[in-house]
């Protein structure tokens, strides 16, 4: 339902006031009300439907200047979620090379494992040489 715009002068009545708060509370319930479901993959498949206003957002980024690494080498990263999630969250995580470096330009991410509380993850360097990088993450998830 769309409010109608008062005219210039026109005095605020009743009606108009309950439009207005008629139309807010209208917007709270289909906010409130939209249900996301979680599933859990590690062989349970559990679900609960929540309100899609329990859903929590986290980012953070991770550098690493790890001067000068050699092809095949590897470093492990890890961020914990304070509070943690309800359940085990979507996570993703990219890299950004801070220099124009090679071996910035070439590198696999892995997320290793997650938690309710914590992403662990892998840096393996491709190319050697120097290394100025940061590790994008960010984890959507039901709050406690």
């Amino acid at each position: 339902m769309k409010i109608p715009l008062p005219e210039r002068g026109q005095p605020i009545d009743l009606a108009y006031m309950y439009q207005i708060a008629n139309s807010i509370n209208d917007l709270s319930n289909q906010l409130s009300s939209n249900t996301a479901t979680s599933v859990v993959n590690n062989g349970i498949d559990l679900r609960e439907d929540a309100t899609t206003n329990n859903l929590r957002f986290y980012a953070t980024t991770v550098t690493y200047q790890a001067g000068s690494v050699s092809a095949g080498t590897s470093r492990d990263w890890s961020v914990d979620f304070s509070p943690s999630f309800l359940y085990v969250p979507v996570v993703t995580a990219t890299v950004q090379n801070n220099t124009s470096s090679t071996a910035g330009n070439n590198i696999t991410l892995v997320i290793k494992n997650i938690t309710t509380g914590r992403a662990d993850g892998n840096i393996l360097y491709n190319a050697t040489g120097s290394i100025d990088i940061t590790i994008n993450v960010i984890a959507v998830g039901l709050s406690r």
